[in-house]
């Protein structure tokens, strides 16, 4: 008798595991909203990544003059050094925005990165013209993608 209620018990257990597996797995779990603002920490974030982006986008004159001036040495150290950074930054705030707005601002951080690889290609061939046009699409595309930062 006490084995036939030990086996009974074994049983009643194992379905009850079976069931509460069952509901578990079958249950619709909330799903989390997506949301539609940026919180004061997200802003917070942003903010530090664009004013490094901001910084990098003032000395474009100083780039410039290297290049009006054929000074290739100073425009590739320009690229690889203040310039150096500029992508990882892009990156990091395109990855704080919300989904919505993201995927453009990651296209056009992927455009500015193309740009700067250009330029680099041109200088290391001594190709002013090329330099120049790589210079001209990079600052056009460094300016939308800071129009495209939120600031609120």
């Amino acid at each position: 008798m006490e084995r036939f209620r030990s086996l009974t018990r074994s049983i009643m257990g194992i379905c009850l595991v079976a069931i509460a597996t069952l509901l578990v797995s079958c249950s619709s779990g909330g799903k989390a909203a997506v949301p539609t603002t940026y919180s004061a920490d997200q802003l917070s974030q942003i903010a530090i990544y664009a004013g490094s982006i901001q910084r990098s986008k003032q000395r474009l004159p100083e780039l410039a003059g290297y290049i009006r001036n054929k000074n290739w040495a100073n425009i590739d150290n320009f690229i690889h050094g203040p310039l150096g950074d500029l992508r990882t930054s892009m990156n990091r705030l395109a990855f704080q925005l919300l989904p919505a707005d993201k995927a453009y601002v990651l296209a056009t951080a992927d455009e500015v990165s193309a740009d700067l690889e250009a330029m680099s290609a041109a200088v290391g061939a001594f190709d002013f013209d090329r330099t120049n046009r790589a210079y001209v699409r990079f600052a056009k595309d460094l300016s939308t993608f800071t129009d495209l930062v939120p600031t609120e």
